[in-house]
């Protein structure tokens, strides 16, 4: 039995700067390793299964991708029995089946004696997830291209109070979304994805308005992580933690989550355990 550890993210900027022939957008961000993980538990077996309390991660699942690239691309067959606990909320911008995927890859190299930085991260961004790279490099940083191009190492230094609302977002809709404008410069105050969301999804848009107004003038501290619907404050003030600790019970959760500048899976596999 193996044990993993896999860190969410978040974006403290996204601008989209153009729609490719593809069908992707380019675009340039930075993105902030945080310190909430999911656990993965392998264990070896005659086929690929994913365990998990979560029913709708149970099949189409980023880790069983992830495990059919592997074996597809090294010539191998690994099959194994996996259980996802999954405490990165799903669908809310946090980038946990992309992490779930990356660090399922890296453990297979690990396995398998094979370095990281053979991996065709081109190839992983196109057939797996476009956060994939980002989080086999394991470090904050700023990206482009579809978010697989790390430009430079980035680490903020903030802390975060995450605002999770239960509402699940598909990040390509967002994206095809006939509100999502171009930007023509680079804006690092900017996510472009927040007015196509609030147009596309009438229950985000009630969120975000009520908890804006909760917030009683803090509400322009309010931002989006990623694609949604997850919303974050850096460095929050203790008003802010007060007031939406009070509003816990309100359909939505909070977390309190400190950035990293690097996640070493080497050294954190210390919980893992054959």
């Amino acid at each position: 039995m193996f044990k993993i550890r896999c860190p969410a993210k978040l974006n403290t900027f996204i601008n989209v700067l153009k729609r490719r022939d593809d069908g992707y957008h380019e675009i340039y961000s930075n993105l902030q390793l945080i310190d909430l993980y999911d656990e993965i538990s392998f264990k070896r077996s005659d086929q690929t299964r994913i365990i998990s309390d979560e029913k709708s991660l149970v099949s189409n699942n980023l880790i069983e991708n992830a495990i059919q690239w592997f074996n597809k691309n090294f010539s191998v067959n690994q099959c194994y029995e996996v259980t996802l606990k999954k405490l990165i909320p799903h669908g809310a911008g946090l980038g946990g089946g992309s992490s779930n995927a990356a660090h399922t890859i890296i453990f297979l190299c690990i396995i398998n004696k094979i370095p990281v930085d053979e991996l065709n991260t081109h190839a992983i961004s196109k057939e797996i997830g476009a956060d994939v790279p980002f989080f086999i490099h394991g470090k904050s940083a700023d990206v482009f291209g579809i978010g697989e191009k790390i430009e430079k190492d980035c680490f903020k230094g903030d802390d975060y109070l995450l605002i999770h609302p239960n509402i699940h977002i598909s990040t390509k809709d967002i994206f095809k979304s006939h509100h999502l404008k171009l930007k023509t410069s680079i804006d690092r105050e900017s996510n472009d994805l927040l007015a196509p969301l609030m147009q596309e999804s009438t229950e985000f848009n009630d969120f975000f308005v009520k908890i804006s107004s909760v917030l009683k003038g803090s509400e322009h501290r309010l931002k989006l992580t990623g694609s949604g619907s997850c919303l974050y404050i850096a460095n929050p003030t203790k008003m802010e933690k007060e007031i939406l600790s009070q509003k816990i019970g309100d359909n939505f959760r909070i977390f309190f989550v400190k950035g990293l500048e690097y996640y070493d899976f080497v050294s954190d596999w210390g919980v893992a355990k054959r």
